[in-house]
């Protein structure tokens, strides 16, 4: 089993990849805030941030690395009321046995 040096170190390699994010609004993508939280050694949240001033639907979220390739993405289908708003990607890194 990994121990929680291990995970810590695969949380941090996660977490230097992660590097900027866009949504798709309205069916337009636009770049937005990633904020990036850790809850533990093997846990990390990411927030997308979107200002009050951006309004409509949100139908994809994606985050890139610093060479602008995604390495993380999703559908979804979020009314962005006017006002500020943070949409919250959790990630919790696991080893399990036999698997």
């Amino acid at each position: 089993m990994l121990t929680e040096h291990a995970l810590t170190r695969q949380t941090n390699s996660l977490e230097s990849i992660f590097f900027s994010a866009e949504v798709e609004l309205n069916g337009v993508l636009i770049p937005a805030e990633l904020i990036k939280t850790r809850q533990s050694s093997s846990k990390i949240t990411f927030l997308i941030r979107l200002p009050a001033s951006e309004t409509g639907i949100v139908t994809k979220r994606m985050i890139k690395d610093e060479n602008g390739k995604i390495v993380w993405q999703d559908t979804v289908n979020f009314v962005k009321p006017a006002r500020e708003v943070a949409l919250s990607i959790p990630i919790e890194l696991k080893w399990k046995v036999g698997e």
